[in-house]
């Protein structure tokens, strides 16, 4: 049966399908103009009838009608706290905190509901600034007063030229508008009810995943079982991501699946009964899904789940691809928006290809698998091997079927990712399940906490060995491929032709039945030592391509200098052949240096120097401290009483780290003295508190290789440096960004660069400035910059200097 009557039989045979979509359609086109619902049910209709379906035709166009009129009143309800929203207004409120704080190079934002008064049910981001923060004791569910202005969400008039819609963003999320924070003070009060359980609940697990763990890892913990990414370094962030694991670290339905399997077991043991088992098990989503986060890949793995569970209740197989379109239902009508946004879409697309291309292949693989073996395999290979083919499968069709929405949203695919996601395999399950052991063992107080300290030795391992795989995986030649599908149709074609793809692999592989058919009766007429042989030579070559994964490049074999691409920060490192590097600060901490430092093939850093306390140069230097092998820190801080630097400074005193002021006069000789660096300023500072602006004691440094001087002076501007006795050097670092600086032409004349590099990246303070370009030009100094430029790279060969850069 083709054409027509098979597309007639097939409808005929899942109208519920048929109506669920509908509904779903419809509820997705509640937030565009009621027109567009209108053509779509006509459409709907038309077609249906077309294929002699008329009924079913006619029922799916009312669903969309009535999802559209559904969606349309939960959007008005949504959207009401925003309509009392007046912007610039000044208020004081009672809120409840809903999310932790994320730091970001302002200060940092949090979501907020409020409690009481005019805005009463409005949830709010608090953009709270670092000079009037969020208390840090502050979490989850904790009452707290909020004075500040209220700027109202305007969804397409502030999108940046990414194209990322912040706005829409926010309210997709249910955010009525923003709070510009200027004064937070915790009343002692918490909700109560549910959510004040879930709260405590919360808390108890966060404590409990993170027992007996070293920081890094108990961070990725959390992330994989609980959702919390705050505490996870940027380098580990961009890791993950670059290497295709970032799902891991945002719970999803496979975490619900892990949950069940460690679950079923564990209840039948207890001896209940069937419908007890099936109760308890969705008791268990229930509280973990909201426990999690709750986020749109989640609510959509707990209504599958608990769709599942009822099905086998009942005792009546369940549909996995009606499971998916009522998942799609509910989230769609508790938040009609939910649909655009981006993690909602790889959700369902991962699914949905799971469905139609994983269950095919994973069927396939089974039957290789067991086909291949010539005894009847005993239950425990039979289960490694299935399992085996389950993984391979499901990440090979989640992966394709992912991949055009992550190069819409994202520009790029990462290519590592697939290799990477099996490789993970191995430890994923076992990490999971220990987190879930932990939490709930969290559950039971101090005595369930020195537990759960006990079972972090063990989940430390299968996550540290995914931390591991992650960096290694990122790190791949050609690990990312640019493919920006800028639009919705380039989405539509890229699924296009993957389907003519797979339809293209199937006929090419018919063919190859027969001849499958005879390589398997060889398979099975060899001897056993020949299997053994071949296995073993299979296995090798399996294991020599997971080796290849590059772990840290090579030292490079002259002098380098990388004046890293920090975004607006300076962050410089000097490589010598010899292996001896040094770090001139570290960025702001969202830049991830320790990544970038790493990548550059640094194994260990003779000496890191804070030039001073400034966001953009001291951020990002507690995670190098932490990741690296560092002999000494150069301490700029000048006696800043920062937070922040006075972080990085108790970083090094816990690694132990030996510390040493940097004040002129100072010269350190490394790498056999073949490498020197001089600290022309700050002289010491006389006793008192630390000055105000900390950018004209920055420290000010040439560093020496043979005939090669480079001048580093961070922030300190020609006021600092004319008073110094500057010599000529080949290459300098531009101060302070490329900001406006009168003196500069004299600084430039006196030091009579070939080079300079300005360590700049999007921001509104103008830099660099234009006098400052045209001194240069005017100088002769070829000027590079890492906002144009990204990474610039200095190699001097003699008497000629080599410039690489990465754009």
């Amino acid at each position: 049966m083709s054409g027509p009557p098979a597309t007639l039989a097939l409808l005929r045979a899942r109208p519920w399908h048929v109506g669920m979509a509908a509904l779903a359609g419809g509820l997705a086109l509640a937030d565009s103009e009621p027109a567009m619902a209108i053509a779509v049910a006509w459409l709907l209709a038309g077609g249906l009838a077309a294929v002699r379906a008329a009924p079913l035709g006619a029922l799916a166009a009312a669903l969309v009608l009535a999802g559209a009129a559904a969606g349309g009143m939960r959007l008005e309800a949504l959207d009401a706290p925003a309509q009392r929203i007046r912007d610039g207004a000044r208020v004081e409120l009672h809120a409840e905190l809903l999310t932790p704080a994320r730091p970001n190079a302002f200060g940092a934002t949090a979501e907020a509901g409020v409690t009481g008064g005019p805005l009463r049910g409005a949830r709010l981001l608090v953009r709270a600034a670092r000079w009037a923060p969020l208390p840090r004791s502050l979490s989850v569910g904790e009452e707290v007063e909020l004075e500040g202005r209220l700027g109202t969400l305007r969804p397409g008039s502030r999108a940046p030229p990414s194209g990322f819609d912040f706005d829409a963003h926010l309210r997709r999320r249910g955010v009525a508008a923003e709070l510009l924070l200027e004064r937070a003070h915790p009343t002692g009060n918490r909700r109560g009810g549910l959510a004040g359980s879930l709260d405590g609940m919360r808390e108890r697990a966060e404590r409990a995943v993170g027992a007996g763990m070293a920081p890094g890892e108990a961070a990725l913990l959390r992330g994989m079982v609980l959702g919390q990414d705050e505490q996870i370094d940027a380098a580990s962030r961009a890791d993950w991501r670059d290497a295709g694991l970032a799902h891991l670290l945002a719970v999803s339905g496979q975490n619900v699946m892990l949950l069940a399997a460690l679950a079923l077991p564990l209840l039948m043991l207890a001896r209940l009964g069937l419908r007890t088992r099936f109760v308890a098990l969705a008791a268990l989503i229930a509280v973990y899904v909201p426990l999690a986060g709750a986020g749109p890949s989640l609510q959509r793995a707990g209504v599958m789940g608990l769709a599942g569970i009822a099905a086998m209740a009942a005792s009546r197989p369940a549909s996995r691809g009606y499971a998916l379109l009522l998942a799609a239902t509910v989230t769609l009508a508790w938040n009609p928006r939910a649909w655009a946004d981006p993690g909602w879409q790889l959700s369902f697309a991962a699914v949905a290809g799971i469905l139609t291309l994983g269950l095919p292949l994973q069927r396939l693989l089974r039957t290789a698998a067991d086909e291949l073996i010539a005894a009847p395999p005993g239950r425990v290979r039979a289960a490694l091997l299935h399992g085996l083919a389950d993984g391979i499968a499901i990440t090979v069709a989640a992966t394709l079927a992912t991949a055009p929405l992550l190069a819409h949203h994202f520009g790029s695919v990462p290519l590592a990712g697939l290799p990477a996601n099996l490789l993970s395999l191995p430890a994923v399950a076992p990490a999971m399940w220990l987190g879930m052991v932990k939490i709930a063992l969290g559950q039971l107080s101090a005595p369930g906490l020195a537990a759960a300290e006990a079972v972090g030795a063990l989940a430390s391992a299968p996550v540290s060995y995914l931390g591991g795989l992650a960096a290694r995986a990122a790190d791949m030649p050609g690990g990312q491929l640019a493919v920006p599908l800028g639009s919705p149709q380039a989405v539509a074609g890229a699924y296009a032709a993957m389907a003519a793809g797979v339809l293209a692999a199937r006929r090419a592989a018919k063919p190859l039945g027969p001849r499958m058919t005879g390589w398997v009766a060889a398979w099975r007429g060899a001897s056993r030592g020949r299997r053994r042989a071949l296995a073993a030579g299979v296995a090798a070559v399996l294991i020599a391509a997971a080796a290849w994964v590059p772990g840290t490049p090579r030292t490079p074999a002259v002098l380098t200098v990388r004046f890293l691409d920090v975004g607006q920060g300076d962050a410089t490192l000097i490589q010598h052949p010899d292996g001896t590097a040094v770090l001139f600060d570290g960025g702001p901490p969202e830049a991830g240096v320790a990544r970038l430092v790493r990548k550059a093939g640094v194994r260990r850093l003779a000496v890191v120097v804070a030039t001073h306390a400034s966001r953009d140069h001291h951020g990002g230097l507690a995670e190098v401290l932490r990741r690296f092998d560092v002999g000494l820190l150069l301490d700029g801080g000048d006696g800043t009483p920062d937070p922040a630097y006075r972080d990085v400074l108790r970083t090094a005193a816990e690694r132990g780290v030996r510390r040493v002021p940097a004040t002129a006069p100072l010269a350190l000789s490394l790498a056999a003295n073949r490498l020197r660096i001089r600290v022309l300023s700050p002289p010491p500072r006389p006793p008192g508190p630390a000055p105000e602006d900390p950018n004209p004691r920055a420290v000010v440094a040439v560093v020496t290789a043979g005939d090669f001087d480079l001048l580093l002076s961070a922030d300190a501007e020609s006021g600092t440096l004319l008073a110094l006795a500057l010599p000529e050097v080949e290459a300098m670092k531009v101060p302070h960004h490329g900001s406006s600086d009168p003196g500069l032409p004299e600084a430039l004349d006196r030091l009579d660069p070939e080079v300079a590099a300005i360590e700049v990246g999007a921001n509104t303070y103008g830099h660099p400035a234009p006098s400052t370009l045209a001194a240069l030009e005017r100088a002769g100094v070829r000027t590079f910059r890492t906002d144009r430029d990204g990474t610039v790279t200095l190699t001097p060969h003699g008497a000629r200097m080599e410039v690489g850069t990465e754009r």
